[in-house]
């Protein structure tokens, strides 16, 4: 009865601390409906809708084509486009916007060097879609892919023995077969372009992500910070319900689909040229060009870079990485033996709501952390609304599902008879939870606590609008470099970054082609 009574204490002390900071927001959103000015509104909505339509098309313009030449096809160069397709998750949207401005601003690097017309600037919303459409195709791309290979395939084999040539096979099979894919991928890459900051603030946008962070930062208007992360809230959750039952959708039942076998078109050399350099277009300018540029400035400008300034950054990102990834683990392990040994269907509605904080931008999880920490400070004798346990919490609110889905994927591997015969032999459910399942689970952990790390360094809202003062990471501090005309100061700070996420990417990638491929032909 104890161990219940703890377990039910734990849990529910779990569910106030992640969902109080959302639930705030909620419920100070609608009280300032009817006082905050509808103009200011209006301004950040447009903004924002421009920003989500023109992303639309630019990713499915990149992915879907990119997606198919991929999977259905054969020419010199697929294996490289296949490899380093993903590659443009590893450089953040707002590290890309630093060097296309540092590169084709007026002053910058194309000006100075070939002596381009001056008054070109790229500082419009064209542009900052067609920046985040490079940095988040990727999710379109990989979703597009698996559904193509998992749905399309037979029955494109099937249209190639009536006769059907490749056009008529991706417009009137793979592409409608595809769309549950492509609209899920779409969901998740208009949820990251709600969710921008970085982007936006510095081409100078007024989406909804910078209006919140904009009153409560600059102009230290609640009310209306309020609103517009209510309408954020609402945003979010319609794309997230959306991507969630698309999600349903795409699932396939492994036995149907085994030992899938498919020909590709084999391209002529003409063709399987200009496929390869249309393919390699959007790594090019999504990857490489960056990575790059961010190398060429580091080397040159060694001079101007402070070390010191650098090594406490890389400090710090690391202390918080750590500290938000375990904090996500240890709440992600219990919540998962909670559920494993708890047959209730509230459960599962439980941990969807607890991961609809990843859908959240980081802007409103701030905020609300913000408003509960205000609270509790009145509370208490405590300060805690800037230290660096409030920014752990906002941190672990938003990331929480990384670990948590993580987990649920090495769970679902074991099987509910271990739990049987232990019961059985009259062990207790934490003793067979904490000694024989999770020993087994242990990599799946490990992934849920490095995916972490590797989102809180690139973190940018939360740890600005949070942080203690004088704590800087490496993204606030290129943040800071950037908007004052200064990355070349910055460039280790990008370069960090960009290391970081690649070896997750990599990893990734390594995983998603074993299991796509593993029982298919190649």
């Amino acid at each position: 009865m104890t161990v219940n009574l703890f377990k039910l204490f734990f849990f529910l002390l779990i569910s106030f601390l992640l969902l109080t900071p959302i639930a705030l927001v909620i419920t100070n959103g609608l009280s300032a409906i009817f006082l905050t000015n509808e103009l200011y509104i209006n301004r950040y909505l447009i903004g924002s809708t421009k920003l989500i339509v023109m992303v639309s098309i630019f990713t499915t313009i990149i992915s879907v084509p990119l997606a198919w030449i991929n999977t259905m096809t054969e020419f010199w160069g697929r294996k490289f486009l296949q490899i380093f397709a993903i590659l443009p998750l590893a450089v953040p949207a707002y590290i890309s916007a630093y060097t296309y401005a540092e590169i084709l601003e007026p002053g910058g690097f194309i000006t100075l060097k070939f002596l381009f017309y001056d008054g070109f600037s790229i500082r419009n919303s064209i542009a900052a879609s067609l920046i985040i459409s490079l940095s988040f195709f990727p999710y379109v791309y990989i979703l597009t892919r698996i559904a193509i290979i998992n749905f399309s395939t037979r029955y494109i084999e099937a249209a190639k023995t009536l006769g059907k040539n490749p056009y008529q096979c991706f417009f009137k099979i793979g592409l409608p077969m595809a769309l549950p894919g492509i609209a899920a991928g779409l969901a998740l890459v208009l949820m990251e372009t709600v969710n921008d900051f970085g982007v936006a603030d510095f081409f100078g946008l007024q989406t909804l992500s910078v209006g919140v962070f904009h009153y409560i930062a600059i102009l230290n208007d609640l009310p209306l910070a309020f609103l517009l992360a209510l309408i954020i809230i609402l945003v979010m959750g319609l794309l997230y319900f959306f991507e969630q039952k698309l999600r349903g959708k795409r699932k396939f039942n492994n036995n149907t689909y085994e030992n899938i076998q498919w020909s590709k078109y084999k391209l002529g050399k003409f063709i399987g040229i200009i496929a390869l350099i249309l393919g390699v277009l959007p790594i090019l300018f999504g990857f490489i060009l960056p990575l790059i540029f961010v190398i060429y400035t580091f080397l040159n400008n060694l001079n101007f870079i402070d070390f010191n300034n650098y090594f406490t950054s890389l400090y710090n990102s690391i202390l918080l990485g750590v500290i938000a990834g375990i904090g996500c683990a240890i709440i992600s392990v219990f919540i998962s033996f909670y559920s494993r040994f708890t047959n209730k269907n509230h459960i599962i509605y439980y941990k969807k709501i607890i991961n609809i904080g990843y859908a959240i931008p980081g802007v409103v999880i701030a905020l609300g952390v913000l408003f509960f920490l205000f609270y509790f400070d009145r509370l208490t004798t405590l300060s805690l609304s800037t230290t660096l346990l409030g920014l752990s919490l906002a941190l672990i609110i938003r990331l929480i599902a990384l670990s948590n889905n993580s987990l649920d994927s090495g769970m679902e591997k074991i099987g509910k008879s271990i739990d049987d015969a232990s019961r059985l032999i009259g062990r207790r459910s934490s003793t067979t939870y904490f000694r024989i399942i999770l020993p087994q689970v242990k990599l799946s952990i490990l992934a849920g606590f490095f995916l972490v790390f590797v989102d809180t360094v690139k973190e940018l809202p939360i740890t600005l609008l949070l942080r203690p003062f004088n704590f800087d990471t490496l993204a606030t501090s290129l943040y800071e470099y950037s908007s004052n005309e200064m990355f070349e100061y910055g460039s280790l700070h990008a370069l960090t970054i960009i290391c970081f996420l690649s070896i997750v990417i990599y990893l990734f990638d390594n995983v998603l082609e074993k299991r796509m491929l593993s029982k298919t032909k190649k």
